[in-house]
C-alpha cells in the first residue's frame, strides 16, 4: 500500500485502518498492536471529552487476510454522535501528523497515547514491516521520526528560555528543519529547530562554536535536549581573540 496524501477530510469518518504489510507477523504482535490502536483511541477519546473513562466503543468491522488490514468502527449509541467518533478519528490523525514532522505533543495527546504511538511504528524499527493508520482517504506512515520525536516529546519534561553553546554540525532540512550544536567537552548533541528564513546564516556558521538561544527543552535532570531558535551568535574565533598584553590595555591595566 502506498502512502497516499491529502487534507484532513471535512466529512464526518467512523473508523480508521492499521496497516501492517510483511511477512510472519506473530499472533503475539497482532495482538500487541491491536491493543496500543486501542489505548491510543480511548486515551485521545477520554482526553477530548474531560472524562476519567473513553466514551465511545470500538468494534472490528473488518479484517483482510494476508497482510493485516485491521479496521475499526466507533458505534453510536444514546449520547454519543457520529459526529463525536469523527472528532476523535480526526484528532488522532492531526496528532499523528504533528508528531512525524515536529517533537511537539498534539493537543489531546496525553503520555500514554504518545507511547502506543510509539509501540506501533516500532513494530516497523524491529522487524521491518510497513505500518500505517489510514482515515478515509488518507494513510500515514508511522515511521522512526514518529518514534525519535516521542522520545523527545515524553524525555523533555521542562521548558525554559536558555542558550545552548557548542560547535554546529549537521544541519537536516529534510522535515522540521533543524542542526545540531555538539558540546565540546562531553560530546553530546542537543537538537535546534529554525525557521527555514535562518538557513543561509546557518550555514555560514557550520562547523563553528556558536551560542544559541531561545526556549529549551529539558529532561527531570536538567539535560538540554533541544532547542526552539530564536538567535544565534558566532563565538569569536581563537586567533582573532585578544592577546594577553591588549586584554591587559583594554581592562585599562597599561600605563
Amino acid at each position: 500500500m502506498t502512502k497516499r496524501e491529502s487534507p484532513i477530510s471535512k466529512e464526518t469518518i467512523k473508523s480508521l485502518t492499521l496497516d501492517i504489510e510483511g511477512s510472519l507477523l506473530s499472533f503475539d504482535k497482532f495482538i500487541k498492536a491491536q491493543e496500543q490502536l486501542a489505548i491510543l483511541l480511548h486515551e485521545v477519546d477520554k482526553t477530548l471529552a474531560n472524562k476519567k473513562r473513553p466514551l465511545i466503543n470500538w468494534r472490528i468491522s473488518q479484517v483482510h487476510s494476508g497482510s493485516i488490514h485491521l479496521t475499526l468502527e466507533g458505534m453510536p449509541q444514546d449520547q454519543i454522535t457520529p459526529s463525536q467518533i469523527s472528532e476523535v478519528i480526526k484528532t488522532v490523525e492531526r496528532g499523528i501528523v504533528t508528531i512525524l514532522e515536529h517533537p511537539i505533543r498534539p493537543k489531546y495527546f496525553s503520555d500514554r497515547a504518545l507511547e502506543s504511538a510509539r509501540s506501533l511504528a516500532i513494530l516497523k524499527k524491529r522487524d521491518e514491516f510497513m505500518v500505517q493508520l489510514g482515515f478515509d482517504s488518507r494513510c500515514i506512515d508511522l515511521n522512526q521520526a514518529l518514534i525519535a520525536n516521542v522520545d523527545e516529546i515524553i524525555g523533555g519534561k521542562y521548558q525554559s528560555f536558555g542558550t545552548v553553546e557548542g560547535v554546529l554540525k549537521a544541519i537536516d532540512v529534510s522535515r522540521q528543519p533543524i542542526f545540531r550544536v555538539y558540546n565540546l567537552l562531553t560530546n553530546k548533541s542537543v537538537k535546534c529547530y529554525f525557521e527555514p528564513d535562518l538557513l543561509d546564516n546557518i550555514k555560514e556558521y557550520l562547523e563553528k562554536r556558536v551560542s544559541v538561544s531561545g526556549i529549551v527543552t529539558s529532561r527531570e535532570d536538567g539535560e538540554k535536549i533541544g532547542i526552539k531558535v530564536e538567535s544565534i551568535a558566532l563565538f569569536s574565533e581563537e586567533k582573532d581573540l585578544p592577546s594577553i598584553e591588549e586584554m591587559i590595555g583594554i581592562l585599562g591595566g597599561s600605563n
